[in-house]
């Protein structure tokens, strides 16, 4: 995003996403779709639950709103649809389904089994 709205999206991509301690895509969903929730509810302290300690000093109550504010425009939060993954960078790809449309997710999980990077990226055209 350009300005804060670009900063926004940038740090919920860094942060948006928590582990449940395990490295599995059921796992890692699962948490996602917790830590999306979290957003989507405007709740900084759950958003940052379950990331990495590094993560969780980006994690700022503006930008959770921002972003909050960004999903409520597309509609009431439907969950997460697994779209890929990358093994080599346990990265994983979510579709976030609203109401009005759509958002890409991508979470980055530690050895821990802890969120190091959460990614939000716009509804796709």
């Amino acid at each position: 995003m350009a300005g804060a709205t670009s900063k926004g999206l940038a740090l919920a991509g860094a942060l948006l996403i928590a582990a449940c301690g395990n490295n599995s895509a059921s796992g890692a969903q699962a948490s996602a779709d917790s830590t999306t929730k979290a957003v989507y509810n405007d709740d900084p302290a759950g958003v940052s639950s379950n990331f990495d300690d590094t993560l969780k000093t980006q994690v700022t109550r503006s930008e959770v709103g921002i972003l909050s504010d960004q999903m409520h425009r597309l509609g009431d939060y439907r969950g997460l649809t697994f779209v890929n993954s990358d093994p080599n960078k346990n990265e994983y790809t979510y579709r976030a389904g609203f109401s009005s449309g759509t958002m890409r997710i991508v979470v980055r999980l530690d050895p821990d089994g802890k969120f190091s990077a959460y990614r939000v990226f716009p509804q796709e055209q």
